[in-house]
């Protein structure tokens, strides 16, 4: 299985000035980058052209590594974060009441 790496930033979009979700893609061949204005449609982006910034066959299994950079949150903060997230799940709480409880924290 191949890996492509995904470094995530938050920034603002040339043509409209909105913030936006960017990836790019250091260790790929091709290179390139996709940007969204959610991450949800970020990860959209990456799956559909992940196959074409690594030059493979669409039925060569990739997956993608994500390391966000995002000034101001250490890596070991969103380790934690993500810790409690999955704590959370494990402990059966819907996305929207651990959204809640952690905006309340």
């Amino acid at each position: 299985m191949t890996t492509l790496l995904a470094k995530i930033t938050r920034g603002q979009a040339l043509d409209s000035g909105h913030a936006v979700w960017g990836a790019t893609f250091p260790d790929a061949p091709a290179g390139g980058g996709v940007t969204a204005e959610t991450l949800a449609e970020l990860r959209e982006e990456i799956e559909g052209v992940k196959h074409f910034v690594l030059d493979l066959p669409t039925d060569h299994p990739i997956t993608v590594k994500y390391v966000y950079d995002l000034p101001g949150v250490s890596a070991d903060a969103l380790a934690d974060a993500g810790a409690v997230v999955r704590q959370l799940r494990a402990a059966g709480l819907s996305e929207e009441d651990s959204v809640h409880l952690l905006q309340s924290a």
